[in-house]
């Protein structure tokens, strides 16, 4: 790689935490949008629980109706049964109608033991739909308040990007064309990190890139340590400067 001045290579470095740091504002604002959707689909899936229990105590009501009207009909089959007695003057006809009497009062009974049991029900059904309605409230009112800080803080992201993007073409101005162009293919391909700082064992012996962590060739770890030189890795291909050296 040609020569760097050093100004221009911290200046290039500079330029990379800008460009990593907008890199993470975009990722934070990308991400808004799933998190909403994640916290609107869990509050749905509560939603369509509370909606569930309120169906079964609406079907347990009903099915408490139904039967009452059953009880009353056994009442008037009791009720035409008495008036037809006093019509009869058979006394097997009256022995068949005394049967249906207590047929019908039988009946009535069972009905009426399946009502105390369907109250019940309905207490304990009613209890759970308040509980899940007060639930449901409370999550709306929360995944609301976390989706409009979701909102606005992807909107203070935007804001923050914009003027980070400015800053960055100051800075970008300072760098030559030609590493300019060099940096913008790397970090294309590179995932966004296109210049990377070496690391050094305290012995100082083995030197490896900051991007990938392969080990330099004795003449790359020569490179980076001299001053308006900036290497590139043998290995990813990405530009490396050594701390020391640049700033040093």
């Amino acid at each position: 790689m040609a020569l760097v001045h050093t100004l221009e290579a911290q200046a290039l470095i500079e330029l990379q935490n800008k460009d990593s740091a907008i890199d993470e504002m975009q990722k934070r604002i990308n991400a808004v949008p799933a998190e909403i959707k994640a916290l609107t689909d869990a509050f749905e899936e509560r939603k369509k629980t509370m909606d569930t229990a309120k169906q079964e105590l609406i079907r347990l009501k009903l099915e408490k109706k139904e039967n009452e009207l059953k009880t009353a009909e056994k009442d008037e089959a009791v009720a035409k049964h008495q008036r037809e007695l006093n019509m009869v003057k058979e006394n097997n006809a009256f022995k068949a109608l005394l049967g249906e009497i207590e047929n019908d009062k039988k009946q009535k009974d069972e009905i009426e033991t399946v009502i105390l049991e369907l109250l019940e029900k309905i207490d304990l059904a009613a209890v759970r739909d308040k509980a899940l309605q007060d639930e449901v409230k409370k999550l709306e009112e929360a995944k609301n308040m976390s989706v409009s800080k979701l909102e606005a803080g992807a909107a203070a992201a935007r804001e923050q990007m914009e003027a980070a993007k400015i800053e960055r073409a100051g800075f970008a101005a300072k760098i030559g064309a030609e590493v300019m162009a060099q940096y913008e293919f790397i970090r294309s391909q590179k995932k966004g990190l296109a210049i990377a700082k070496v690391h050094e064992d305290p012995s100082g012996k083995k030197i490896s890139c900051g991007g990938c962590n392969i080990a330099l060739t004795p003449q790359k770890a020569v490179d980076v340590k001299r001053r308006d030189v900036l290497g590139v890795c043998d290995n990813c291909g990405r530009m490396l400067y050594l701390e020391k050296t640049v700033f040093g």
